[in-house]
């Protein structure tokens, strides 16, 4: 099914004033700055800084800062290049790298915030149940996610205003610890084991993660380019300087022994002991409240596109509130606390986080990179910068756990899979185009200044075709089978000319174009018109293709054996070996040869490859072909045959040890076989050895110098080029330029070496 989508963009634009607007400390420093302060900073830096020492917890610190703080460059940079809407890390990966890949991310972070919530909110629970212990966890845990979900409910604006509130008790507790006088120390040795570096880094990057829940909130700012760039890296920084501040004054102010065993070493440091509980229960809070102001808003921007059903992101009362977003987000975190413990899916999660912020600094580097007209952004960042963020979170998910960011990634390519059959259409235009055309150039101009290489040849094929709608024939079939999507490929087709018009050429196109990926052939579409179909042949011969990219070798087929008309094929066939082209015509048999109707167990019989004494290029590459064919799928199990003819039998001996040397010398597996005949057409002698035949090549010879096309005609109609007596057979003619040799080793002295 095809979807088409709204821009949810206009849909923002069109609400004006109805919603309330936040401004760079309410709406972004706030929410992005208590997401960086949880449970780490006030129960497990100090067994951080015990365990790693001072340089080593600095060195973890700065590491995970530079990370975020990069990434965050990258966000702002493209904040600041585009009107950013809701639905933060997902809105900007899906307007970079289109529908499907910012579905993925999307959805994924929606689950990842989601089940955030309940890591938090379990977390307040442990610290509350330690004061009352009377209190269940769980009962702690639903009352807490019960209370939230009211006040998330009354208003977004009501929630941010209660940050304000948290953030002030969590300044309280950062005050209360440095007026702390210190813990006395103890002189007496102990032992520990110290866990290595990146262990120890895992532990602490994810105080540095959950800003893409701020990211969230970018449709309910005044101005996100402004606001997100200026809010979220005053957040990082100044996130970055209490982590810093922190960790020297517990190596200075406590002993090493109870920095690793007392996960309450900050109370105990503190000057009143009361401000750290509040700080601990506003650090959790915090960042619960923080993704569910974010989860829903992530699940209402994939409504707006159509990812998820519509009325998911509906919504309700005077600030127009996402509400169905929330109770889905409320349930899923309902679930987290229930079941107490999602150890496995947790690091799937934290990965999913990384591999978004790679995408982030991906995008941003790509565009710079490419320098389209399009990227302007009032904050400019060089590519390298953002190239250096994106392999910095791929170290990071790979030495924190890199089982799980495999998995991770899994999960990522599984969703883009399967956004991209469900074929989504969006209303934006991505880079996507653009990363292409930038690799093509890069690549066209190398394949251009390097030498050919024959180790590397593959034909670029060109298929004439008849109608415009027969996608699926013997030719186009016969050259797919072969390029087997590593090849070029071009469906050519010669209209009349001045009877169609420009606009109905372009809807011609996108039909085939659409037709070819129904099929399942990757190919490329040329519609060119002319006076006749061989003048039109002729043009497209001449002028197709793009510097090293032109066609080598045309293919095509249904040649008539009137005089007058076989005259014009043949000046195709001498002007396409003038050019320098390979030349392949298939019999015009179309219902012997519908490969990509076939399944595996309908070929029948043998590849014949017939050798000719002639023209040893032709034989070259008629082997080239047969040898790539049989990779298709369906010729699997098929056996090549390199059958020749000798005049006795001492003949067929010597051509025996010849063909034996072939295949042994060039790891052919083919077999071989040589027939005596003495007296006889030689095509009779094919149609009698090769009936059965899956697929028979035989060698075309191109006109000789002096020859008239008259002449020419008179070898031509000999030719098996209209008959029901003969397997599907293909005439093959060898251009002189090119070069073989070093795919199959035959010289041109007429022996094998």
């Amino acid at each position: 099914m095809t979807f088409s989508l709204a821009n949810p963009l206009e849909k923002t634009l069109e609400r004006g004033e109805k919603k309330a607007k936040f401004g760079t400390f309410i709406g972004a420093y706030v929410p992005s700055i208590l997401m960086l302060f949880g449970v780490i900073i006030f129960l497990r830096l100090g067994w951080i800084v015990g365990n790693a020492g001072l340089y080593t917890t600095l060195l973890i610190i700065s590491l995970a800062s530079l990370i975020i703080f990069i990434t965050m460059l990258s966000l702002s940079a493209a904040a600041t290049n585009i009107q950013v809407g809701k639905g933060g890390s997902y809105y900007m990966v899906s307007r970079a790298f289109g529908i499907e890949l910012g579905s993925a991310i999307g959805l994924s972070l929606f689950l990842k915030q989601s089940i955030s919530i309940a890591f938090c909110i379990v977390g307040f629970s442990e610290s509350f149940h330690d004061l009352f212990p009377q209190f269940s966890m769980q009962a702690i845990g639903l009352s807490t996610l019960f209370i939230l979900t009211l006040l998330i409910s009354i208003s977004t604006e009501f929630v941010l205003k209660i940050q304000l509130i948290i953030f002030g008790l969590i300044i309280a507790g950062l005050y209360s610890v440095f007026s702390g006088s210190g813990v006395e120390m103890n002189s007496h040795p102990f032992s520990y084991s110290t866990p290595s570096f990146w262990v120890i880094f895992a532990i602490f990057f994810p105080a540095m993660t959950g800003l893409e829940s701020s990211l969230s909130l970018s449709g309910d700012l005044k101005n996100p380019s402004r606001s997100l760039p200026l809010g979220v890296l005053s957040a990082v920084i100044s996130a970055y300087a209490i982590y810093m501040l922190m960790a020297a004054f517990l190596w200075y102010h406590a002993p090493q022994e109870l920095l690793i065993n007392d996960n309450l070493i900050i109370q105990h440091i503190a000057k009143f002991e009361s401000l750290i509980i509040l700080g601990i229960w506003g650090a959790t809070l915090s960042s619960a409240i923080g993704a569910m102001l974010g989860a829903p808003k992530t699940l209402q921007a994939l409504a707006e596109d159509k990812i998820v059903p519509s009325f998911l992101g509906k919504e309700f009362g005077f600030h127009r509130e996402p509400r169905i977003a929330t109770a889905i987000t409320v349930v899923i975190a309902f679930f987290g606390i229930w079941f107490g413990s999602i150890n496995i899916i947790a690091p799937i999660l934290t990965m999913i986080c990384l591999i978004s912020y790679s995408t982030l600094n991906l995008a941003t580097g790509l565009e710079d990179l490419m320098a389209n007209p399009s990227w302007r952004p009032i904050f400019p960042m060089h590519w390298s910068i953002s190239f250096f963020g994106a392999a910095l979170c791929i170290v990071a998910m790979l030495m924190i756990n890199a089982g799980a960011a495999l998995l991770a990634l899994m999960v990522i390519v599984f969703l883009y899979h399967y956004f991209k059959r469900k074929q989504i259409h969006s209303s934006w235009e991505d880079i996507r185009y653009g990363i292409l055309m930038f690799f093509s150039r890069f690549a066209l101009y190398h394949l251009e200044w390097h030498q050919t290489c024959s180790r590397s040849w593959r034909p670029n094929f060109l298929v004439f075709t008849g109608k415009p709608s027969e996608v699926s024939n013997d030719l186009l079939s016969f050259a797919a089978a072969i390029t087997q999507t590593k090849g070029f490929l071009t469906m050519a087709t010669i209209l009349p000319k001045d009877q169609i018009s420009k606009e109905r050429l372009f809807d011609l196109q996108k039909n085939l174009r659409c037709l070819l990926k129904e099929h399942h052939i990757e190919a490329l579409v040329c519609l060119n018109e002319g006076k006749s179909v061989s003048s039109g042949m002729k043009q497209v011969i001449l002028h197709y293709g793009l510097g090293p990219l032109t066609p080598d070798t045309i293919v095509w087929g249904g040649i008539s054996t009137a005089e007058e008309s076989l005259i014009h094929y043949l000046e195709v066939i001498k002007l396409a070996h003038e050019e320098g082209r390979n030349v392949v015509i298939i019999n015009d048999e179309p219902q012997k040869f519908a490969l990509t109707k076939l399944t595996p167990q309908q070929v029948n019989g043998e590849i014949h490859v017939w050798w000719d004494e002639s023209s040893f290029k032709n034989t070259e590459l008629m082997l080239v072909l047969s040898y790539m064919l049989r990779k298709k799928s369906i010729f699997g199990e098929t056996n090549i045959t390199l059958l020749g003819v000798a005049e006795n039998e001492l003949d067929r001996l010597n051509k025996m040890e010849i063909f034996q040397d072939l295949i042994k010398r060039n790891r052919f597996k083919i077999k071989i076989q040589v027939l005596v005949s003495t007296h006889g057409s030689f095509f009779n002698l094919v149609k009698q050895y090769s009936a059965n035949a899956a697929m028979i090549f035989l060698s075309l010879r191109p006109p000789k110098t002096e020859e008239s096309l008259e002449d020419y005609a008179v070898y031509f109609k000999n030719l098996p080029i209209k008959s029901a007596a003969f397997p599907p057979v293909a005439l093959v003619m060898c251009a002189s330029q090119t070069n073989l040799q070093e795919v199959v080793q035959i010289n041109n002295c007429g022996g094998l070496i």
